[in-house]
């Protein structure tokens, strides 16, 4: 009888722990999940669309209208003047896609196939003479959007370029061509900007993180795009697979290798990326962290981040010349700031990700 006693308060009393144990499981992580639910995405969704978004979709589509109305003066009457102001519309505009680069949100669909390089410049020479082509199609990806200007503006000495557009074989259809890709261009920039306006609420709707959410296909989105600044804006050119050296330099790689504007893009495209992460004057990713009280090596990592993006625009300022220039006249600076984006990879893609429950739908073969 006394054993049968002892067995039940024994039973009893591991009953009581058991129920403790996993109310307080069950507390820890309701806890968790209601702090994270407290952060007010939608409100850092607000601010992201109104005051980053929607505006760098709009001032690209003025540009690309700019560019438009340039290219059209030059068809009508190439000159050096025509050329001139044509290159300058060229440049802005492709300063100005930089900072919608980042967005594979729907309206933004599109856009990324403005921008695909190395460029194809037999492709190019092959649809300027034939006459006939279809940009849609996947043979023509690297043969349009601004590498395909790029490399049809600044080819050469500008006498050189005026020639191909007026009493060459091919002007003709070198003038059809040029004109087709930047319509291209300024109606799809055009299209994305219209889009936005009706799917803002949509997108702020969509607050939660699972994937499908606006925050999980912007961190989503703000990662691929730091690791394509590392893989294909300088990785690439120093002949790096991933994150292994074949010893291999390739200056043609660089982005917009013809005109030699490669460093001032990979900038504009770095700092829009850390006013997307920090929200300019409003909230952002970089206060969901810290509202996390995320740590980085005893750190907070929201000022992490934050620094590793101030550093990595430094050492891209640091580089004097052209990257393809640079990596053989200053490898040591561009090595390093190889390095640096790969840091800023690894912190958005694997820490920041983590830290905020979202996760990374991409794949690559590096190893990140």
């Amino acid at each position: 009888m006394q054993l049968r006693i002892n067995y039940n308060h024994t039973m009893q009393i591991l009953k009581y722990i058991s129920v403790a144990a996993v109310t307080l499981l069950l507390l820890n992580g309701c806890n968790q999940k209601v702090n994270g639910d407290k952060f007010n995405r939608v409100e850092m969704l607000t601010n992201l669309s109104s005051h980053i978004i929607i505006p760098a979709h709009q001032q690209f589509s003025i540009s690309s209208g700019e560019l438009k109305q340039k290219k059209d003066a030059f068809i009508s009457n190439p000159s050096s003047v025509t050329l001139d102001s044509l290159k300058s519309a060229f440049l802005l505009a492709y300063t100005s896609y930089m900072k919608v680069e980042a967005y594979s949100l729907p309206p933004s669909e599109g856009l990324r196939n403005l921008n695909v390089f190395t460029t194809d410049t037999a492709q190019i020479k092959s649809n300027v003479s034939s006459g006939s082509y279809d940009l849609n199609t996947a043979n023509n990806i690297r043969a349009k959007g601004f590498p395909a200007i790029d490399f049809m503006l600044y080819s050469g000495s500008s006498n050189e370029i005026l020639t191909r557009f007026t009493s060459d074989i091919n002007a003709s259809g070198r003038k059809q061509y040029l004109s087709d890709i930047v319509n291209e261009i300024e109606t799809v920039s055009s299209n994305a900007s219209s889009a936005w306006t009706s799917y803002v609420d949509q997108f702020i709707g969509a607050s939660g993180t699972d994937i499908g959410s606006s925050s999980g296909m912007l961190v989503n989105d703000l990662s691929f795009e730091i690791e394509r600044c590392r893989r294909e804006r300088v990785g690439n050119s120093l002949g790096y697979l991933g994150s292994i050296s074949t010893g291999t330099l390739n200056p043609m790689s660089v982005e917009a290798y013809y005109s030699a504007y490669s460093k001032e893009l990979l900038i504009e495209n770095l700092k829009e990326c850390k006013t997307l992460y920090t929200g300019g004057t409003g909230i952002s990713f970089d206060d969901y962290l810290a509202y996390l009280n995320a740590d980085y090596n005893g750190q907070p990592l929201d000022s992490v981040i934050t620094n590793q993006f101030d550093v990595t625009i430094q050492k891209a300022q640091n580089v004097p010349v052209d990257f393809s220039t640079a990596i053989t006249t200053n490898k040591p600076e561009m090595e390093s700031l190889f390095l640096e984006l790969k840091k800023l990879t690894v912190l958005l893609k694997v820490d920041m990700s983590s830290q905020l429950g979202v996760i990374i739908n991409y794949s690559d073969t590096d190893g990140d």
